[in-house]
């Protein structure tokens, strides 16, 4: 389902924009180019230059005045796909600390399993230990 509307909106902000020849203010051409939507740090443009889709992220700034409207209209959601940005970060920080914490804590325990095993063993040892001192001639026997 979220596919589904994701294409939907890509195809509706496609529609905004016509493909063309785009020509920022810094020179740079980017052909058959389709504005695409706000990004945290400018306007989404994606294009093809002969070598496949590409994306870029352009400052609103750069581009050329005849696109002025088109790029306010989406120039508006930059602030709000920021805090999507620092949310996401934000985020992403917070699974990072509990993944570490929860690494901390199993290898915490896989510690105290080891201690507990050898621990185990070693009572083993001297139980077998005390077994062949206790058997005739140190070796232990059963009698049937």
């Amino acid at each position: 389902m979220k596919k589904v509307f994701a294409m939907l909106m890509l195809a509706g902000l496609a529609s905004l924009a016509s493909a063309g020849d785009l020509v920022i203010k810094t020179g740079a051409v980017y052909r058959n180019y389709v504005i695409m939507g706000a990004a945290p740090k400018g306007i989404r443009v994606f294009y093809n230059n002969g070598e496949g889709d590409r994306e870029v992220i352009l400052p609103v700034n750069q581009f050329p005045d005849e696109l002025k409207d088109t790029v306010n209209r989406f120039a508006r959601k930059i602030p709000e796909e920021q805090r999507k940005a620092q949310a996401e970060a934000q985020q992403a920080r917070a699974d990072k600390a509990k993944n570490t914490q929860r690494a901390k804590a199993a290898k915490a325990r896989q510690k105290k399993s080891a201690d507990l095993v050898k621990k185990e063993q070693e009572a083993n040892k001297k139980l077998q230990a005390d077994m062949m001192k206790k058997s005739p001639k140190g070796k232990a026997t059963f009698k049937k």
